[in-house]
């Protein structure tokens, strides 16, 4: 049997990851596994990675999940067991790992995590989900069973108890003091309290730390030993703010001496020792959901009795004697529990040995052999799907060495003669807001966060260039950074406010949003008079990715006022076979109808949604979308009379418009035939066009500025190369199930 593991994986420090390489490592020593490979979930795209590791995924972009299910399905794995856990794949609860799960042709597994109790209505629906693609799910306790089971997340045919597994070198020696260690001779002497894991503030370690004074009163040799290090994420965003806590915590009630802190990720081998000269083993984790624990069982696989708060986990655990619950966040439970194992040695060893006893069963061999059957039973369950042939253009890698060229201290330059900078065109707004979002994105997809900086200049830009409340924003800024005209409203403030709507919703960040939420509030007085179409669908694009429900009266106001502008529009201009809201194909075309989709959507008005997919509908057969190729209506527009598609050259503009909208119409519908035409839209950046030439510079990462008669235009400009940049982002993140262009060529014959 040939099994992949789809998981974190070390070396990022993740229990989940460890846990998965434990599994991986002892799967290789059962009979009948010829291999265990990994795809390994990475949060920093470049950092280095085992040699075991088949491929990495990164953790915010969902494309990459497609693609690692692509990339087993070339291999000959029989089966895939994935660890799920929300917080280890990105997109909303963890939702992008539906992608990967729905793309799969291997039988698949999975091992959770975590099963809450009370799951809001997404969580409940990205497990059932999961558990849906899935032959087999494995639980770890009988109460995680239950909880599935009463949410109605997974037949019950499906799921199999394994326990968590502890490495075998625990059990090995499990008497306090027994393994010979240098650094740890010196507790022989002390009563040995410890915690290990990655540390945050919900492991309540603060509690049990306010616990010592009394418990050092009574018994001077009590020492408590913190071991781990600070979690990632919680060290990304608050840096060091709660050790120090810890630190300064124990300095203040005057137990320092009786504390130790050990900041590193251990070893098995130096986690075997700690646990061996621990006598109580202490998780007051604060989370009642918890529903598994590697450090918990970890600790009574070595033998120590434990004291812990009541989560799911160590409620189970614990059951037959192994510890002594206590209240969450209770002081002075945790004392005198301390303190009765420290005054009744023959209590400590009846829970040492019930320990002992239960951690018998938890070494990973026999977790192994446990779970081999399991991903047996899935693979003889399902057999293999052949995957659906495809023919695609397909982009490996995308550079942004361009729009980095593009970029400096003030904006993005606008234009550029061939791909060299044209600094005698300065900035503008427009511009700069279409930085801001891709920045935004690409954000979450680069290791040293050097797209963070360009978001935040964006914004500063975007600040600077606001006039007076109520007159609106400069544009135009020369390469000297003077303003070359005054505040007036336009199409870049719908942009601004479209860029601000996106960063309020998505920024991972919560210094921006004071910036962006002042920002939007001063704009949105600019446009009580009547606007341009183009300026009110940008506004909608922005307003609508905020809750409209929380929105400030009048922000909704124009919010309503605004798509009622754009249907009005539609009714008094489509008429015939001209399906349009105004009697002019121009520029950015898809954005009307893409704006009612959304903006519809969010206000619940399905009427004018179906304004907007009936417009996108008609300009996408007009411009040849269901073809397979797209044609757009040149830059010089296209009248009513006028035959498609229009005079002068096609703009990448347009095709960014084309992804866009139609990506928002599967939103929703939930029709897969939207994708596909998202797909053909892309795909004209890539070389599906009339001339057969990509206008995606392979060799920089820039976009021509247009598609001519008989040439693309050599200019990679700002506005051309954020709009390919922008189109692959999105449709990246959608993560489209591979198209079936055998279904596209019958359609089109």
């Amino acid at each position: 049997m040939r099994t992949a593991i789809f998981s974190t994986y070390p070396p990022r420090a993740c229990g989940i990851g460890t846990f998965a390489f434990d599994v991986r490592t002892s799967l290789l020593a059962v009979p009948g596994v010829k291999s265990v490979g990994a795809i390994a979930i990475v949060d920093e795209a470049s950092s280095p990675q085992r040699h075991d590791v088949l491929a990495t995924v990164s953790q915010a972009v969902r494309g990459d999940y497609v693609r690692a299910a692509r990339l087993l399905d070339r291999l000959d794995i029989d089966v895939v067991l994935l660890q799920h856990e929300y917080g280890i794949f990105g997109g909303a609860d963890g939702e992008y790992v539906l992608s990967f799960a729905r793309e799969l042709t291997r039988p698949l597994v999975l091992t959770l995590h975590t099963v809450l109790s009370e799951p809001t209505d997404h969580q409940r629906a990205v497990l059932t989900a999961l558990c849906d693609e899935a032959e087999r799910v494995i639980v770890m306790t009988e109460t995680a069973r239950r909880l599935l089971l009463r949410m109605n997340g997974c037949a019950p045919d499906k799921i199999r108890i394994v326990q968590h597994g502890a490495p075998a070198v625990l059990g090995r020696a499990s008497d306090n003091g027994s393994v010979q260690s240098r650094g740890l001779d010196r507790l022989r002497s002390r009563f040995v309290l410890s915690t290990f894991g990655l540390i945050s503030p919900g492991k309540g370690i603060e509690t049990a730390i306010a616990a010592l004074p009394a418990i050092v009163e009574r018994h001077p040799e009590v020492l408590y030993l913190v071991a781990g290090r600070t979690h990632p994420e919680v060290a990304r965003l608050e840096g060091e703010q709660y050790r120090l806590l810890l630190e300064r915590r124990a300095v203040a009630l005057g137990v320092a001496d009786h504390v130790e802190f050990d900041d590193r990720f251990l070893s098995v081998t130096e986690l075997a020792e700690l646990l061996h000269a621990t006598d109580v083993f202490l998780t007051p984790y604060r989370n009642p959901e918890q529903i598994a624990s590697g450090a918990l069982t970890f600790a009574i696989a070595a033998g120590c009795a434990v004291i812990s708060t009541p989560y799911l986990f160590a409620k189970d655990m614990l059951a037959t004697g192994a510890g002594k619950l206590v209240p969450f966040d209770d002081v002075a439970t945790i004392e005198t529990a301390v303190c009765d194992y420290i005054e009744s040695p023959e209590s400590l060893a009846a829970a040492r040995a019930e320990a002992r006893r239960i951690g018998a069963d938890l070494a990973w061999p026999s977790i192994a052999a446990e779970t081999a059957v399991v991903l047996q039973e899935a693979a003889q369950a399902q057999p293999r799907r052949e995957p659906i042939p495809i023919v695609e253009l397909e982009l490996t890698s995308v550079r942004t060495d361009h729009l980095r060229t593009l970029v400096d201290d003030v904006g993005i330059v606008q234009h550029a003669t061939g791909l060299i900078p044209s600094w005698e065109t300065g900035y503008c707004v427009d511009d700069v807001a279409r930085l801001a979002v891709v920045a935004l994105e690409l954000t979450g997809r680069t290791p040293d966060r050097q797209w963070t900086p360009v978001l935040h200049r964006s914004l500063a830009f975007l600040r600077f260039a606001a006039g007076p409340e109520g007159t609106g924003m400069r544009n135009f800024m020369g390469y000297d950074r003077r303003w070359l005209d005054e505040p007036h409203v336009g199409d870049h403030v719908g942009r601004t406010i479209w860029a601000l709507g996106e960063i309020l919703a998505t920024a991972w960040i919560p210094a921006l949003f004071g910036p962006a939420r002042t920002l939007l509030d001063a704009l949105v007085p600019s446009l009580r008079a009547d606007v341009s179409l183009r300026t009110a669908a940008y506004t909608i694009l922005g307003l609508a990715h905020l809750d409209p429900d929380r929105l400030d009266h009048d922000a909704r106001v124009l919010l309503e006022r605004l798509v009622e502008q754009l249907a009005s529009a539609y009714r008094e201009s489509a008429a015939g076979g001209w399906q349009w809201f105004e009697g002019r194909l121009t520029y950015d075309n898809a954005r009307l109808s893409q704006a009612l989709i959304v903006g519809g959507s969010a206000l619940r008005r399905p009427a004018d949604v179906a304004i907007g997919l009936e417009s996108l509908a008609w300009l996408g057969d007009e411009c040849g979308l269901d073809d397979g190729m797209l044609r757009l209506p040149g830059h010089h527009g296209r009248d009513r009379d006028e035959p498609a598609p229009g005079r002068g050259d096609e703009q990448p503009l347009d095709a960014t418009a084309f992804v866009e909208a139609e990506l928002a119409a599967l939103v929703a519908t939930g029709d897969g035939e939207h994708g596909v035409r998202a797909r053909n839209a892309f795909d004209w950046f890539l070389g599906r066009n009339r001339l057969d030439r990509p206008l995606y510079d392979f060799a920089t990462g820039g976009c021509s500025d247009g598609l001519g008669e008989t040439d693309i235009n050599a200019n990679e400009g700002a506005e051309s190369t954020l709009a390919f940049h922008r189109a692959q982002l999105l449709l990246d993140a959608a993560a489209l199930p591979a198209p079936d262009r055998r279904k596209l060529r019958a359609k089109a014959a």
